[in-house]
């Protein structure tokens, strides 16, 4: 006999990414692995208005902006047979509130209250079978005592036995946090995600088997023994020093020879902390995360990386060097913030507090919220991107590249995220037979107390071919790349998968699908609606090219793989 748990995950960014890089569905595996007979249904959704996880939003004001009645429709949403299930509700955000100030344990503890009494309203049950499993993301930005007041907040709803929830501190220890393309960033990457699968199936067997036992009845004030965490690679020290509300963080690397580089951090020539030792290898692309707290007056200042231990035994790989790889100041990179010290001695970094964030120069809808839409760039191939803003003193600016080339000049966004209106930028060009990598870059981030300029990638497709990886939100500057492959057969794709794990999701009512680049063994199909039982795979060619195509009897909906012959029954999803 088979039991029924669901998991509903809920959140930011993060659980995003979670999700979007196969965490989430590994952790579905490993629990159905450990418990037989257990069957594990993940209740995850975003990209719509409603949904489980919203990206760069604020819990604590999901109750205004929209959000929770948003996760409130979904869940009321799901088929009776599911709502009826015990629900774990899994916990990952609370990565924009930590970098609000003046969040109190008090107001964070009463929000999350009053959202799971509706959340278990939603699905008809008390806490006693909706137990809460709280994580925390290691976020790179975060304002004054808030981070700590949420991890209380957790940690005395862990204690309420009236509650019903644990707080898994363990799950995101010394992530790599290399979902932006370098360590230390602000999202997770692959390689995170599964490190976090692996932490909560651990964590969270003990709970999922009680609820399948029927064992739920009373909820559990004790959280799970927490498993010692896996280890993750140690590439280098993520540390604050001094206090206040404003934040320097500098990246720091080294070239280390007989011993590591050491140094001093000052600030308008006053010291902060003692003296520092570099761990980064600068050579393997890595950074130390130093974050700067302090409470400076409008107007100019500066900060002073010191070098203190040089040393150099007579050839480049036996030289020990500083290197100070990038600085933001509440979120805003420095114009000037890298240097190379290759010598004892000091570097200054200018840097301004509370000056007005310069407005970009006007674009179309600038200030309006007006939706844009443009082409750039000449050929018979297209890439589509539709992008939204949250503007603030100006719209949000932005490059586009493809294969390192930039195409047009500076861009201004002007729809406004959340709004349902989205910019359509169409990219034109005549690319190759291959791989190909589109780069976005977020070139005016800011952000004060009466808001945040952020930018958004909402969807990407490349003729037509929705990307593998087609969403990202951009709340610093800086790039993020999209993967395109373009076929020499010419077949019309739905999906164009990327070089790493994908999960391409089918609906029913979708119609017949192509997906380029699927690889069999590491790729997942995901059939929503569709009948196990009456799929067939068999092989087919379409347009000259041989595959495998599948199909359902009772439907007219068809998946075309070109050039896959292995498909296994592994292979797919069934929701």
């Amino acid at each position: 006999m088979t039991t029924d748990v669901n998991i509903l995950i809920r959140g930011q960014s993060n659980a995003l990414l979670f999700v979007a890089n196969g965490g989430a569905r590994d952790l579905e595996k490993q629990l159905e692995a450990n418990l037989p007979g257990v069957n594990v249904n993940l209740i995850q959704h975003y990209g719509d208005k409603n949904s489980t996880i919203y990206s760069g939003t604020a819990f604590l004001k999901w109750d205004t902006d929209g959000q929770q009645q948003g996760l409130l429709n979904y869940v009321k949403a799901e088929p009776a047979d599911i709502k009826d299930n015990p629900t774990v509700t899994l916990w990952m955000h609370n990565e924009y509130d930590g970098n609000t100030g003046g969040v109190t344990t008090a107001t964070w503890v009463s929000e999350v209250k009053t959202d799971a009494a509706m959340v278990r309203s939603a699905l008809g049950q008390d806490a006693s079978t909706t137990p809460y499993v709280f994580t925390y993301v290691p976020y790179a930005y975060a304002q004054g005592n808030s981070p700590a007041n949420i991890q209380a907040g957790m940690r005395q709803l862990s204690a309420d036995p009236s509650f019903n929830a644990s707080f898994d501190s363990t799950a995101m220890n010394g992530l790599r946090m290399d979902g932006d393309g370098y360590a230390h960033s602000s999202h997770m990457g692959q390689q995170d995600a599964m490190l976090v699968a692996d932490r909560l199936a651990d964590s969270m067997k003990g709970i999922v088997s009680d609820l399948a036992k029927g064992s739920g009845s009373t909820p559990t004030p004790k959280p799970p023994v927490p498993t010692p965490p896996k280890p993750a690679p140690d590439d280098g020290i993520v540390k604050t020093i001094g206090s206040g509300s404003d934040s320097l963080v500098l990246k720091i690397s080294q070239d280390s020879w007989n011993g590591s580089a050491q140094y001093t951090i000052s600030v308008d020539g006053k010291q902060i902390g003692g003296t520092q030792t570099a761990r980064a290898s600068h050579a393997a692309g890595q950074d130390d995360i130093i974050t700067v707290k302090g409470d400076w007056a409008t107007g100019a200042h500066k900060v002073t990386v010191n070098f203190l231990n040089d040393a150099w035994g007579g050839s480049a790989a036996t030289d020990r060097n500083l290197h100070v790889d990038g600085i933001t100041y509440n979120g805003k990179a420095l114009a000037k913030g890298t240097a190379d010290l290759l010598r004892n001695g000091p570097v200054d970094f200018a840097f301004t507090d509370g000056a007005a964030a310069p407005a970009p120069s006007p674009g179309p809808g600038a200030g309006t919220g007006t939706a844009v839409v443009k082409t750039i760039g000449a050929g018979a191939d297209s890439l589509v991107l539709k992008v939204s803003q949250d503007a603030w003193q100006g719209n949000a600016q932005y490059s586009v590249f493809v294969d390192g080339k930039q195409i047009g000049g500076t861009l201004t966004a002007g729809a406004l995220h959340g709004s349902g209106n989205e910019d359509k930028l169409t990219v034109k060009g005549d690319w190759s037979t291959g791989d190909h990598k589109l780069t976005v870059r977020f070139l005016n981030d800011a952000a004060g107390p009466g808001g945040d300029r952020n930018l958004y990638v909402e969807d990407a497709s490349f003729n037509d071919a929705t990307l593998g990886k087609h969403y990202s939100v951009f709340n610093i500057n800086g790039p993020d790349d999209f993967r395109f492959t373009k076929t020499a057969d010419g077949l019309g794709a739905t999906f164009s998968g990327t070089t790493g794990k994908d999960v391409f999701t089918v609906q029913h009512g979708d119609g017949d699908m192509v997906i380029a680049n699927f690889t069999a063994g590491t790729d997942k199909l995901k059939f929503e609606g569709f009948d196990k039982a009456t799929m067939h795979m068999v092989a087919a060619s379409e347009g000259g090219v041989s595959g495998t195509l599948v199909i359902f009897d009772a439907t007219a909906e068809n998946v075309f793989l070109p050039y896959v012959t292995n498909l296994a029954v592994a292979d797919t999803l069934f929701v």
